[in-house]
């Protein structure tokens, strides 16, 4: 009798309290494969931290290997064993992953003492259920076998690698009770969805993990060599000797000495986890760009000024792609500007419409593709007086020369319409001040072919409008020879006139016999107007 009051007495102090029962009672594989008592280390500490604390539901952005997946079954576990009728899911990205994970769940409960191992009615090689209704479910992300049931806790494993994260997400998050504990836990996968969820305003509790929170990513014996993006790095972070050496040995025998995947595996800031990891077409990156709907303009049209507006044209379906315009001001050919934007789903009728008139406002060449959709348009703005790109190619059926409204995207024009646009962006030419194309940016990348286009549930809608603007300057002759034709009628006209050009004004007699500033100007031979207004 005494005994059983005994066991009675612990269990309700296990069940009481984590850390007793974590400390005396867990048993997990340590790196070496040993099996040692569970001791939480600076990361899971973290953790437990801030599900306990802070916020039960909890994104955790990590570096590799640090214990996270051990330390959230450990607390499940827990809370499974002691608490009747208490659900766990576990969804991995893998199923090889949701087998490695559920193997920890199943030596948690082998290595405990008989009184703790509570009968079970179901233990298998995804599921542990026990008598008292407990359950710990782990499944792989492309499977829908967690569907239909009722969660109290989610632990959503390297959910950055789900192969589409929104989506995903939504179907898991319905399985869940109102006050369900749910840990996002992943290392960082580019730019994808599960960037956005970091950055943007939500009611989860953001969690980094860098690898110097890992006490045993330290070396003692100093590499011969130390290469000068580690030597930098080291100064930057202020990392000790112990830590300095492993960083070298590291970046040369687990990431080929290749930068970027150390980074993308043991990231020190949030910051560099995403932008480093993804294989991205543009080297730039913008953390916090978000798309931006409709009309922007940024800059408003000016005298003088040329511009080019690239266009890029969807069918309009709710669930399709955007139509999106890119305006820039290409006066200064080596330097455009990016002046104003258009991105929604709209019919490409009414898109012609407005197109007309942001040409005209900006008295701008447009460069529409031709495609079926862009066909539509271009039908529409030849009833327009809007100047048009078109090519001139010779049709060998007819045997002659034919003229093409429009830009014809094909393989051997799309590799160099998107290598133009990198160049201008990654050259400093072009500032990506638009946020729609910032955000774009962030997300176009290198499929699994070495084709660039947008990841998965993106768009580079706004990419292709700025290429085709791009493009447009192949054709601005006309307008540079009316612009350098036009005649300013005032002092502040010359200056803008001189802006755009980049050369003197010349002042002629006709122009401006009453103003007492040109007069001047022109008893001094002529001189640029800006040493008139600065005398």
């Amino acid at each position: 009798m005494a005994s059983r009051e005994k066991s009675l007495q612990e269990i309700k102090k296990c069940k009481q309290d984590f850390a007793y029962f974590a400390k005396k009672y867990l048993r997990i594989t340590n790196k070496s494969g040993k099996i040692i008592k569970f001791k939480p280390n600076k990361a899971q500490a973290k953790l437990y931290d801030t599900i306990l604390n802070v916020n039960p539901h909890a994104y955790v952005l990590k570096a590799r290997q640090l214990g996270i997946s051990t330390g959230v079954a450990c607390y499940f576990f827990w809370k499974v064993l002691f608490n009747p009728n208490y659900k766990v899911a576990v969804v991995a990205h893998t199923t090889d992953a949701a087998r490695n994970i559920f193997r920890i769940y199943h030596q948690l409960y082998h290595k405990l003492p008989k009184v703790l191992q509570f009968e079970t009615t179901k233990a298998n090689t995804g599921e542990l259920i026990f008598k008292h209704g407990g359950m710990i479910k782990v499944t792989s992300a492309s499977s829908s076998s967690f569907r239909g049931s009722t969660f109290n806790a989610l632990h959503l494993s390297e959910f950055a690698f789900y192969e589409d994260v929104d989506t995903t997400l939504a179907a898991i998050l319905q399985t869940a009770t109102p006050d369900a504990c749910v840990i996002y836990e992943t290392t960082a996968n580019g730019l994808n969805d599960a960037h956005r969820i970091w950055i943007e305003e939500n009611s989860i509790e953001k969690v980094f993990i860098s690898w110097t929170e890992e006490e045993g990513y330290v070396r003692k014996e100093k590499e011969k060599h130390m290469p000068v993006v580690v030597k930098e790095y080291v100064k930057t972070h202020k990392l000790n000797k112990e830590q300095a050496n492993w960083v070298t040995n590291t970046y040369f025998t687990r990431t080929a000495a290749n930068w970027k995947i150390f980074n993308q595996e043991y990231p020190i800031t949030a910051e560099v986890a995403f932008i480093t990891s993804g294989d991205k077409f543009f080297n730039c990156t913008f953390p916090h760009a978000q798309i931006k709907d409709g009309y922007n303009r940024l800059i408003q049209p000016g005298k003088f000024r040329v511009y080019s507006i690239g266009v890029d044209v969807a069918s309009g379906s709710h669930e399709g792609d955007y139509s999106a315009w890119c305006t820039l001001d290409v006066t200064n050919k080596e330097n455009p500007i990016v002046v104003s934007t258009f991105y929604a789903r709209i019919k490409p009728d009414d898109f012609a419409m407005l197109i007309a008139q942001e040409a005209k406002n900006y008295d701008a060449l447009v460069v529409v593709e031709n495609n079926s959709y862009g066909l539509a348009v271009l039908e529409r703005l030849t009833k327009t007086d809007t100047q048009l790109f078109r090519k001139v190619l010779f049709d060998k059926v007819k045997n002659r020369w034919t003229e093409h409204l429009g830009f014809n995207t094909n393989i051997k024009t799309r590799p160099l319409l998107l290598s133009r646009l990198q160049q201008f962006i990654e050259k400093g030419k072009l500032k990506p001040d638009a946020e729609t194309l910032r955000c774009e940016i962030n997300s176009f990348i290198f499929n699994k072919h070495g084709k660039p286009e947008a990841s998965s549930g993106k768009h580079d809608d706004m990419i292709f409008a700025t290429a085709f603007a791009l493009m447009g300057i192949d054709q601005i002759e006309a307008l540079v020879h009316r612009v350098k034709t036009q005649r300013p009628s005032n002092v502040r006209e010359i200056l803008e006139w001189e802006n755009a050009n980049r050369t003197v004004y010349k002042a002629e007699d006709h122009d401006y016999d009453s103003d007492s500033l040109v007069e001047s100007m022109k008893k001094r031979g002529h001189q640029n107007v800006y040493d008139i207004l600065h005398k």
